[in-house]
């Protein structure tokens, strides 16, 4: 066998929160480009709550997984042996690998990436999540200046970045997230006014407190009872950005529905967000962002963790919501 290719498959379905034995890890021979093709040597991998509906088929554009099938995810790696036109050795390369450390591309839903930035950054703030950040503010909540904009999943790498693109913009910025140490880290890393620990009893008094005038903006990546939460307090003709349901991927019964009427009395503006249809955005997204990173205007935080095989744990631990930041595997060196 020649150098072995380390992937994460699916050993069951899960039910409910995931487990470490619903993943197996297996050695497979590593594959070899042909014409047209390049190989990639995975650096990173992201882990995102989107890949929990992926593996039970409930996500656009995925199957649902069988026993043995690698798990779906996005990667950032490096061009290690090409007979492909486009890519040479050692271009840095975003593509959806999955979990494992080799995979063969032609180019689909392949994007080079300059590196002028740090290389996991392009998995997060200036990735997909960021992408869908910037689109949530950018082209759907458009926060005004002195208006409050409220984000879910404040800790998060969307929530996060959409954040400190509205505090950009001149709005009243406030996050909610679950913990101390999370609130924590949204005030006094990513710089937003306020931030309220939806686990503590009295968290929507608190909210409350921290939007005197009302809520403007509010964007969801929750969904469940606290949209019905949040937009008892958003003012009138209020935007609210559905851009996730990390209340919903767990669950194993049907959610039945949200409090129709106070947004029909409110005209409240909802605008469902769908990161794929802004894809060819992504330079001008990444102009902007990169740019705000560079100038210390752009913070992010990750959650790390050493080796493809330990990607089972940190995936459970994202989707118990106990992962503080953006959820980074480290797969191998950025240099060989």
């Amino acid at each position: 066998m020649a150098e072995a290719n380390l992937q994460v498959q699916l050993a069951r379905q899960p039910e409910g929160v995931p487990k470490v034995t619903d993943f197996q890890v297996i050695k497979a021979e590593r594959p070899t480009p042909g014409a047209g093709q390049f190989l990639l040597r995975n650096i990173y991998l992201s882990l995102d709550p989107y890949q929990r509906g992926a593996i039970a088929g409930r996500h656009m554009g995925h199957v649902r997984l069988n026993p043995g099938d690698v798990i779906y995810g996005r990667c950032l790696g490096e061009v290690i042996e090409s007979k492909h036109p486009d890519y040479r050795v050692g271009d840095h390369v975003l593509t959806e690998s999955g979990w494992q450390q080799f995979f063969v591309s032609d180019g689909t839903k392949a994007r080079k990436i300059k590196a002028d930035a740090p290389l996991s950054a392009y998995l997060g703030a200036l990735g997909m999540p960021g992408l869908t950040a910037w689109a949530g503010v950018e082209k759907l909540g458009s926060p005004r200046i002195g208006e409050t904009f409220v984000v879910s999943a404040a800790a998060g790498p969307v929530g996060a970045t959409a954040g400190q693109l509205a505090k950009a913009k001149g709005a009243r910025v406030v996050g909610i997230a679950g913990g101390d140490e999370k609130c924590r880290l949204v005030v006094d890393k990513f710089g937003f006014d306020a931030c309220v620990n939806y686990k503590a009893e009295n968290w929507t008094d608190q909210l409350k407190a921290a939007c005197r005038n009302g809520i403007q903006v509010y964007f969801d990546n929750v969904a469940g009872p606290m949209l019905d939460a949040v937009t008892a307090q958003t003012t009138p003709y209020a935007r609210i950005v559905l851009c996730g349901f990390a209340s919903q991927h767990n669950r194993t019964d049907a959610w039945v529905g949200h409090n129709v009427g106070q947004f029909v009395g409110k005209r409240t503006q909802l605008h469902g967000l769908v990161v794929y249809d802004y894809e060819e955005q992504y330079g001008a997204f990444t102009k902007v962002a990169a740019q705000m990173l560079r100038d210390g205007k752009l913070a992010i935080h990750e959650d790390r963790i050493e080796g493809l095989e330990f990607a089972p744990q940190l995936f459970v631990k994202l989707m118990k919501g106990d992962n503080v930041g953006k959820a980074i595997v480290v797969i191998g060196p950025e240099k060989l």
